[in-house]
């Protein structure tokens, strides 16, 4: 039997492939780009919310990003240490609105969002509100802690020199901000770098100290 020509292979071939590609993209082509069987899962999936609460309508502009709780829930009275190497605890801030800023000086977002904190900490002198920027750099780098706060001023030097993972303040990456209401509850939460000095942070600070 003699073998079909070369030309006659080819032609098969390429009605073969094309055949093929016009069923994967009849497939992929489904609403939402899913192959038949997961567009359910794909659909349904539950939507996480971000903001609850009373405080959800301060979750917009700069804090966008804010989750909110549907209640102030108690945290551990973290410790660390201030400029001085003195022992410093969280529940030493009662009594003040507290933003605990987690931070570190090999993170970039950190470094500059830091002057926006500084900022807010200024327009809240001696009115009850406490930007607290806590490092988790290690003991080796206090000094490049101290030198970057030095230019940050009214914000003072705070670090925790033995951190282990974000977790350990609710947070899921640095930079990671908690606001804690006057009885060291925390209210809210925002991860990643944001804008401090804006008069949607200020609504919900001003807020808190009414309370």
């Amino acid at each position: 039997m003699k073998r079909p020509p070369a030309a006659v292979i080819a032609i098969v071939t390429i009605v073969v492939l094309a055949l093929v590609g016009l069923v994967s993209w009849r497939l992929l082509s489904k609403p939402g780009g899913t192959v038949p069987g997961t567009e359910i899962a794909a659909t349904t999936a539950p939507v996480v919310a971000q903001a609850k609460g009373p405080l959800a309508v301060y979750a917009k502009g700069a804090l966008a990003k804010l989750v909110t709780n549907e209640a102030p829930v108690a945290i551990a009275d973290i410790s660390f240490i201030d400029r001085n190497q003195k022992p410093v605890k969280l529940s030493d801030f009662k009594g003040q609105v507290v933003v605990l800023n987690v931070w570190a000086t090999w993170c970039a977002p950190c470094r500059f969002e830091m002057p926006t904190l500084a900022k807010l900490q200024e327009h809240y002198a001696g009115k009850g509100v406490k930007v607290l920027p806590l490092s988790v750099d290690t003991e080796d780098k206090f000094a490049d802690v101290k030198s970057f706060m030095d230019v940050q001023q009214p914000l003072e030097v705070y670090a925790d020199q033995e951190f282990q993972a974000p977790s350990k303040y609710n947070i899921t990456g640095m930079p990671g901000t908690l606001i804690l209401d006057k009885q060291g509850r925390q209210v809210a939460r925002l991860d990643g770098e944001a804008k401090w000095d804006t008069p949607e942070v200020q609504a919900l600070l001003d807020k808190l100290l009414a309370e």
